[in-house]
């Protein structure tokens, strides 16, 4: 895959939302919770999986939710798979009713239009129409409303919240000025920029079954799920409305615990799972500074990147002669030399123009860790050719401070955002929720049957494969 592909490549369906993880409003009923709990099925033949005060969870609500992260997520599309994220999903849901009750109290409508209008920047976002991205859901049995009624109750809550408490919010000079000074210290310290997936524990008796979800997340991500679209699924911290992630720290901002783990981590990495005061948290460096100099990761690089056609039934004077090319290239200075060299030998050269260090594939990031300019890197092989690359030029652009206007608007959202955690704990504390899910398997198979394989030309699993 050309290098150029991967930043068009569909990466999350989820990128550039800024609320929780929020509300999906799949079935309406009015029914109190005592008859609800007596129908095992809604009138439509919809089983119910949970009741949560007035709402129900149907058992597909669970399996279409569930469908659509395995999606965006980059997870394998297994059954396994699919049963660790229903358990997920369910919480998920059931946290998500909780938040959407509260903004139909408030009578907070959102319009088809305004639903519709968050569609186009999603896909617009992740290089796609609407209909490209309504056609790859359909692909994947996914219906679209899945997404549609999840973004309705996302905009319904972030509007709640902000019509009872947004006037509440004053952000005076003086916390502008001592958040600038804080800044302007801290560009003399070494800093790291994190995310974060947080599983609080509210009481001793959850220390288990929390580490045990912990662990379940740690474990997705290994295989390949990304990380901001399961922080923004699954973290119960503030910061899952913006996919995870928490900013620049300095050291003595951050837990012990999580400090020493930070310290430890590179580049694009994440932590096992790290015990800290109030929780799990795991813990992704997206990028570091050293103190006084520019972010690693905001490091532009221009390369040019050589294709060699190469297969495993290739003759052994092809191979000799491709082997005598590479050892040429590896003695060439300049990428201007190294191109006329592919003209040469007859091989296509590609050059790419100052690509963040941060948004290169992983493999990318560590052959150019250490790469000086002029100097080819080892080659790579890939599934129908050998890539030879060299840097032309590294460029670190300058450190700007924000605005003080930039600075007020973030300390005003990191408030909005504890405060919608407050006034959640408080809703939660005080909802009736049955789960009827327990032992009842038989509809959750039927379900499992229709669950497609990833499709090869999905833009998701080229991404992943990226990854």
């Amino acid at each position: 895959m050309k290098i150029q592909s991967l930043s068009i490549a569909l990466l999350s369906i989820f990128l550039n939302l800024f609320s929780s993880a929020f509300c999906q409003e799949s079935t309406k009923s009015e029914a109190n919770p005592k008859s609800a709990t007596q129908s095992p099925s809604l009138s439509n033949g919809a089983k119910i999986g949970v009741i949560v005060n007035k709402d129900v969870i149907t058992l597909q609500d669970i399996y279409d939710r569930a469908m659509l992260i395995l999606l965006t997520a980059g997870l394998p599309n297994n059954a396994q798979t699919l049963e660790t994220i229903k358990g997920q999903v369910k919480k998920s849901l059931i946290d998500e009713k909780i938040q959407l009750a509260a903004s139909k109290m408030q009578k907070i409508l959102i319009t088809d239009a305004e639903v519709q209008e968050a569609l186009k920047k999603i896909a617009k976002d992740n290089g796609m129409t609407v209909e490209q991205m309504e056609e790859m859901f359909k692909k994947n049995n996914i219906p679209v409303k899945t997404l549609q009624e999840r973004l309705r109750a996302q905009l319904a809550w972030m509007r709640t919240i902000h019509d009872a408490f947004g006037s509440l919010i004053q952000i005076s000079e003086a916390e502008v000025t001592t958040e600038l000074e804080k800044i302007k210290q801290n560009k003399n310290k070494d800093q790291y920029e994190l995310s974060e997936i947080f599983f609080r524990i509210e009481n001793p008796t959850q220390e288990a079954a929390i580490k045990k979800d912990a662990n379940k997340i740690h474990g997705q991500l290994n295989e390949g799920a990304h990380f901001h679209v399961m922080a923004q699924q699954f973290s119960q911290a503030t910061s899952s409305s913006r996919g995870g992630y928490v900013g620049w720290m300095v050291k003595g901002q951050m837990d012990p615990q999580v400090e020493e783990a930070v310290e430890k981590l590179t580049l694009g990495h994440f932590s096992e799972p790290i015990r800290t005061q109030m929780g799990y948290k795991i813990i992704l460096l997206k990028d570091f500074r050293k103190a006084g100099q520019p972010a690693y990761g905001q490091t532009q690089i221009s390369f040019k990147q050589v294709y060699i056609p190469f297969h495993d039934s290739i003759s052994e004077a092809d191979y000799n002669r491709i082997e005598t090319h590479i050892q040429e290239m590896s003695k060439i200075g300049s990428c201007s030399k190294l191109e006329a060299k592919a003209k040469e030998c007859g091989y296509q050269c590609e050059a790419v123009e100052k690509m963040s260090y941060s948004n290169l594939p992983a493999g990318f990031q560590k052959l150019f860790h250490t790469a000086k300019i002029g100097q080819c890197q080892k080659p790579i092989r890939m599934e129908d050719h050998v890539l030879v690359t060299m840097v032309c030029n590294k460029d670190s652009p300058e450190e700007k401070l924000p605005t003080p206007e930039e600075v007020r608007q973030h300390l005003e959202q990191e408030k909005m955002n504890k405060i919608a955690a407050r006034e959640f704990n408080k809703l939660k504390s005080v909802a009736f929720i049955d789960d009827k899910t327990e032992g009842d398997k038989e509809e959750e198979s039927k379900l499992e049957k229709k669950t497609p394989s990833s499709p090869k030309d999905s833009a998701v699993t080229a991404a992943a494969a990226a990854a």
